[in-house]
């Protein structure tokens, strides 16, 4: 080989490189920043609060599978609603829908802990899931995620 002839593999770190998607990001509006704010939150909750219950409850109402399943579904969940988060942060319309979904299923949950009393619980469920379903619509984000998806 010769080492004039262009079959050189050894990379060149000082050649112009592409432009990186994450740089020429347009600017997000404070709607969608508030969103994957909620969305994270709401995540790393589900998986602080899931982690602390295992380790310290010690109520057996479900045998060891049912209670590692049980562990595994919450995981999952949280780790889900950070994923969304991000998918939304980076522009993906497609993350809306499950999103807004979650939110619901939150706003449904937060019914049960005021029928049971806990006021201040149901608010906590409550407030940040209206707020993440308000934000998933109104039209900064609309617009921001359709110009992402190319289709303006």
């Amino acid at each position: 080989m010769a080492s004039g002839s262009g079959d050189d593999l050894t990379p060149d770190f000082n050649a112009p490189q592409p432009p990186r998607r994450f740089s020429q990001a347009r600017p997000r509006p404070i709607a969608v920043w508030l969103l994957f704010l909620i969305l994270f939150i709401q995540g790393v909750a589900v998986l602080v609060s899931t982690v602390s219950a295992a380790l310290v409850s010690e109520a057996e109402v479900l045998d060891t599978v049912g209670r590692v399943m049980l562990v595994l579904l919450y995981l999952g969940i949280g780790v889900l609603l950070i994923i969304l988060g991000f998918r939304l942060f980076l522009g993906h319309s497609g993350a809306r829908t499950p999103t807004v979904l979650a939110q619901f299923m939150i706003v449904v949950l937060s019914f049960s802990f005021f029928s049971g009393g806990a006021l201040q619980v149901g608010l906590l469920f409550l407030l940040p899931a209206a707020v993440a379903l308000v934000l998933a619509f109104i039209r900064p984000t609309q617009q921001w995620l359709d110009q992402a998806d190319g289709s303006t």
